[in-house]
Order: structure tokens, then C-alpha cells, then sequence
């Protein structure tokens, strides 16, 4: 058992102890998931609280973690030690499918199908959520992976407008570095999503949606070194040469990063359509907006797409508790509690009759780019095999570390060769 396998045990083996007494002809539920900060934090702890105040004979215990350690040990360490959660939320996807395989997650067909809870639902929230057409997961909301958020007073003090092609988004960069500001800040430390979820999105943008997808899924003829793959990180390469990031990209974390944006320290932020979350909390006078990744004249892909996916609530299989756990889910997505969360966090909800909730200007960016992108991408570490993901955004931090594209995509190669 690894030293992180063994210190998540202890974690959880601590929460379970300090989580308080339970009373008597009580159900508790142990609840597992990754909201540790932003609006949401603070809306799901209302929503709990309110969901307990209505249904005294249930107590929901929580059990949350930072997403990068829920991912990769955190979850996966609950149902390995005999301790599985009876609700936890999930990336949907290929996260859904590993958790159908391995017998963590009930099937929800059925209990969807009751009462037209299922009706309730946007259509295109099911993609991510279904497994050979069986419902494993409850959608919840639907999130764009990536962004580029901008602070919009400096923009106004230099002249500066959202860039159309990737030419003139360097532009914008030259200018804003040659007026003394860091153009972008990232955070890219631990498995490096952050960064390696915009180097997915440029891939597909390069070499081809479809192709994308062949590559992630190791399809035979594909290669991480192909020429279009290398020509889409290098686009990174450059804006790092060129001192576009701040200093330290792969030592400092997603929270960090947000945090420069936050407090001016950098103009530009790639991040998912979450921070809005973030922002209302911890930078509520912040002046910003944001646009998807500029087009790549040279292309082959869609350059209206976006990246994104639905994320939900799945219900652990053989749950003793599978009524009262869906009652909770029931609560947490009906139509009443989304549009306040939609209100206060400026979340999309994947439940029909919340998209007119919020009036901040940033949640209808994002309705508009899932409105008009004319594809979806899935995320790395979402929509494959994470052994897969990890490879390509372990070559994708070497880049931000300055080696050459074709050599980190290579061994990336070789790293993941023993899958073909």
C-alpha cells in the first residue's frame, strides 16, 4: 500500500471520528466528493443543512477532499478499505465507465425513470452520465474545462480586445508583458491538469477532433509524437520561451494561480468555467470576462469547439441506504435548489429551467460558448483511461518546463507503450 493509499485511510478514518454522534433511528450518509472552496462550498453547505432540516431522519456525513487527491487515491482508497461512500460526486466520462467495471456504482435507470425525474434533465447532459444506455450517474452540472479569463480594466487601459486567431492572441501577450504585466498565470503542480487540459483542447483544435480522440484511445497508427500533436504543445513551447506564463508554473498549484488573477498579478487565467465560483467568494469586485481558446488558422479541427463535460452524483453500489440516498440526490438536483446554486455559485446547472437564474455576466459567457461551440472535447483525464491522461500531461508540464515537444511527447510514447 502506497505512503498517499495509507495517509487517505488515516484521513478518513479521522473524519469518521470527529464527524459527531449519531443519533438514534437515524440513516447516515456518508457523502464523498471535491468541494473544498469557492461559492459552491458554502451554497452545498446550506443545501445540506436544509436537506437534513426537512429530513430529520437522515444525517449527511461528509468526507471532502482537493479534486486532484479525490481523482487519483482519495475515492478509490474509500472503496479499496471497505469504506465506500453511499453518494459521491464524479468527472463523467470515462470515470463513470472504470466505476461501472469495477462494481463501485449502482444502476440508476430505473429509479430516473420514476416519477419522469429523468424528463428533468437537459438532453445533453446524458453522454457522460450513461454506460451502454444504463444511467449510472445523476448529471449535475455541465462544465467548459477551459477558459482563458481576462481581468477587462486592463484590457480597457491598453486598448486590448478578445482575440479571434492565435496570432493575435500572442499579440495581446507581446503587449502586455512590454507593459510590465505577466500575460498568464497558471498553476500546473501535481498530475497537471491545468495545463494539460488546454494542451487537449489545442491538440484537438490541430490535428482533428476525431483524431483526438484516436490518439487518446491509443488507436492503432496513432502516436503522441505525431507531427501535429508536437505542433500543437509547441504553440505552449513558444509562450513559454517568449516569458508569457508566470515563473514556476509546475511548482505552484491551480489555487495559487487563481489567486495571482485574483489579485492582479497576471492579466489572463486558464481555467474552467468553476472559477466563476471562486471568484464570486474570493474576488467579488474583480472586473473579468472570459473567451475559448482563439482559433488556429492551420488547423484541421473544429475552431469553434470546446472542451468540456458533465459532472455528477453516483450512488455506491450496494448502499444499504440506496432510498434515502436518493432522496438526497433527488433534493440536491431538483429544480428549486439548482436555480439557487445556479444564483449564488453562476454554475450551469444540467437540470432544465435554471439557465435565466443568474444575472452575472460571466455565467452567460459560458451558456454562450456551450450555445455556439460547434463541437465538444472531452478532457484528458475524464474522457480516457488515466493512465493515458497522466502520460500526456506529464509531457505537457516538461514543455512548461522548456523540453522540446517531440522529445516529452516521445517518451510519453514510451511511457504509455506497454498499452498498445
Amino acid at each position: 500500500m502506497s505512503k498517499m493509499i495509507r495517509w487517505m485511510l488515516m484521513v478518513t478514518l479521522c473524519l469518521a471520528l470527529t464527524a459527531g454522534p449519531v443519533l438514534a433511528n437515524t440513516v447516515t450518509l456518508d457523502f464523498a466528493h471535491a468541494t473544498v472552496g469557492g461559492a459552491w462550498r458554502d451554497v452545498l453547505t446550506t443545501i445540506i443543512e436544509d436537506f437534513q432540516a426537512e429530513n430529520p431522519g437522515i444525517v449527511i456525513r461528509e468526507n471532502a477532499m482537493k479534486d486532484e487527491i479525490y481523482e487519483t487515491v482519495g475515492l478509490i482508497s474509500l472503496f479499496q478499505a471497505g469504506t465506500p461512500p453511499d453518494v459521491y460526486f464524479q468527472w463523467g466520462g470515462w470515470l463513470v465507465e472504470r466505476d461501472v467495471a469495477e462494481g463501485f456504482a449502482e444502476n440508476l435507470t430505473a429509479e430516473m425513470a420514476r416519477d419522469g425525474w429523468k424528463d428533468t434533465f437537459s438532453t445533453a447532459a446524458w453522454a457522460d452520465a450513461t454506460v451502454n444506455g444504463e444511467i449510472y450517474m445523476v448529471p449535475h452540472g455541465i462544465d467548459v474545462t477551459n477558459l482563458i479569463w481576462y481581468n477587462t480594466e486592463i484590457f480597457d487601459r491598453y486598448g486590448l480586445t478578445e482575440p479571434e486567431t492565435w496570432d493575435e492572441f500572442m499579440g495581446l501577450c507581446e503587449t502586455l508583458k512590454q507593459a510590465g504585466y505577466t500575460p498568464i498565470a497558471a498553476g500546473n503542480k501535481g498530475v497537471g491538469w491545468p495545463m494539460g487540459n488546454w494542451a487537449g483542447h489545442l491538440v484537438s483544435r490541430m490535428i482533428g477532433e476525431a483524431e483526438y480522440n484516436d490518439l487518446l484511445l491509443l488507436k492503432e497508427g496513432t502516436s503522441f509524437a505525431d507531427p501535429g500533436v508536437v505542433a500543437a504543445l509547441q504553440l505552449l513551447a513558444d509562450m513559454v520561451e517568449k516569458g508569457y506564463f508566470n515563473i514556476g508554473v509546475n511548482v505552484i498549484d491551480a489555487t495559487e494561480a487563481r489567486m495571482q488573477f485574483f489579485i492582479e498579478q497576471a492579466v489572463m487565467h486558464p481555467i474552467g468555467s468553476w472559477l466563476i465560483s471562486s471568484a464570486l467568494r474570493d474576488a467579488p469586485d474583480l472586473q473579468y470576462a472570459g473567451f475559448d481558446t482563439p482559433a488556429i488558422p492551420e488547423g484541421a479541427g473544429d475552431q469553434t469547439s470546446m472542451i468540456g463535460l458533465t459532472v455528477g452524483y453516483m450512488i455506491g453500489r450496494g448502499t444499504p441506504h440506496f432510498e434515502e440516498a436518493a432522496a438526497f440526490l433527488r433534493y440536491l438536483t431538483s429544480p428549486e435548489v439548482q436555480r439557487y446554486r445556479v444564483q449564488e455559485t453562476g454554475s450551469i446547472s444540467a437540470v432544465r429551467g435554471t439557465g435565466d437564474a443568474s444575472d452575472d455576466p460571466n455565467y452567460h459567457v459560458v451558456v454562450r460558448i456551450t450555445e455556439t461551440a460547434g463541437s465538444t472535447v472531452a478532457p484528458p483525464d475524464t474522457g480516457y483511461e488515466l493512465e493515458v491522461a497522466y502520460a500526456f500531461y506529464n509531457a505537457v508540464a516538461k514543455v512548461m518546463d522548456g523540453v522540446d515537444p517531440a522529445q516529452a511527447l516521445q517518451e510519453a510514447d514510451q511511457a504509455i507503450a506497454h498499452l498498445r
